[in-house]
Formats: C-alpha cells, structure tokens, sequence
C-alpha cells in the first residue's frame, strides 16, 4: 500500500474535531472535515502555501462542516459528501447546528458540490480518495481510502464508534460498515474524526465494537 505525502492534522473547535489537510509535493491538496475555526485553517494553508481542490466531508454534522464554506469560498474548493448526508448541508436541524448556534449569518449551510457513491473516487494531482461508504453515526457516513490511509470521520476511533442516536444513526447499521472496515485487505493507518490515531489492524484485534457481529445485539 503506498504511503500518502504530508497530511497536517488540525484540531479544531470546542469538541476536537480533526481537520486533516493532505498534500504531495508540488501537485494535489484536499482537505477532509473541516470543522470549525476557517481562520486558523486558512492561515495554515497559506503560510504552507497550499490550495486546497477538494473539501471531503466523512459527514455532516455541525462539528465537521463549521469552516466549510469559507475556505471553498476562498479557495473554490470543491465540497464533497455523500448522497444520503446531502441534507444536511442545506438543512440545520439535520446537521444538529440548530440546537447548538442561533441563525443568521450562517456558516453551517451550503449546498454540495459533489455527492459521492461508494466506490467513488476523488482526485487532485497524485493524490486519490476512494469512498468507502460506512453508515451508522448519520445516514451517509464516508470513510476515504488513500494509499496507506483511512480517514474514517466519527465512524471509526480509537478504540471505540461513534455515537448511534442521532438523526440517520444506527448501532446495527454501525456494527456492519465496522465489519465492511475490518475486511479490507491488509493494514492501515486510522485517522478519526476526533481523538488519537491508531492502525486498523489494531482494531482489529482489541476494538469490541468492530469484534461485536450485528447478531449480537438484543432487541
């Protein structure tokens, strides 16, 4: 599995979202989740000199798409999720903005530029994301593959998934795209939505979540 050049993780907003911006020398940039705190993102990027082509958003909850709209805007970066997270995009209380931050000038709505399938690929320069399609967190997660890498947003953490009672959300649906994860063909680095990094062959062997099979739950 070939290695992926520079990816910058920056932690952004209240609750640690991790923005990560992934480039290659002299060729491709993206940037997945940004999620809050556009001025920190975009003073990074330009003292890194660094344009990003593609915003790719593993979902669209308030946390992972609050600095969204500025950078595309400065940038013309392309915004990209899937076609089941859309909604979000355009619909506060789907992306749980609402309960959280009052209307008005609104970083929190936009409309997508790209609505991903699974299997679908992204490229900028040398650099390519094919979309693993992972629900249970929201209707659409996305896990992006590159090289070596599985950017796999608030599906995936250390040691632990993400959360299953929100909107679109749901635990056996979870337990199934863990599954579809686990199944991939050698080992890979993690990179979550928020908190530490990890390996997935590491959780693999001690993550109950993704060792539970969705039979196992009780109803």
């Amino acid at each position: 599995i070939k290695p992926v050049g520079p990816i910058y993780i920056k932690p952004v907003g209240p609750i640690g979202t991790n923005c990560y911006i992934i480039s290659e020398e002299g060729g491709g940039c993206a940037m997945v989740d940004p999620g809050a705190q556009p001025e920190k993102l975009i003073g990074f990027l330009d003292a890194k000199g660094l344009k990003p082509e593609y915003i790719l958003l593993t979902h669209g909850h308030y946390d992972h798409i609050g600095g969204v709209k500025a950078i595309a805007q400065k940038y013309g970066a392309k915004i990209v999720i899937s076609e089941q997270d859309a909604e979000q995009l355009t619909d506060r209380s789907k992306s749980l903005a609402s309960a959280r931050f009052p209307a008005g000038e609104d970083p929190y709505l936009m409309e997508a530029d790209l609505m991903l399938k699974d299997g679908d690929t992204v490229r900028t320069g040398g650099l390519e994301f094919t979309a693993i399609l992972t629900p249970g967190h929201t209707k659409g997660d996305i896990t992006y593959r590159c090289g070596g890498v599985l950017f796999t947003g608030d599906t995936l953490f250390a040691g632990d998934c993400g959360r299953c009672d929100l909107y679109g959300g749901s635990y056996q649906t979870m337990l199934k795209s863990l599954k579809k994860l686990a199944a991939l063909p050698g080992d890979y680095r993690v990179l979550p939505g928020h908190g530490p990094e990890s390996t997935l062959e590491q959780e693999r062997r001690y993550n109950q979540y993704v060792r539970m099979s969705p039979d196992d739950l009780l109803y």
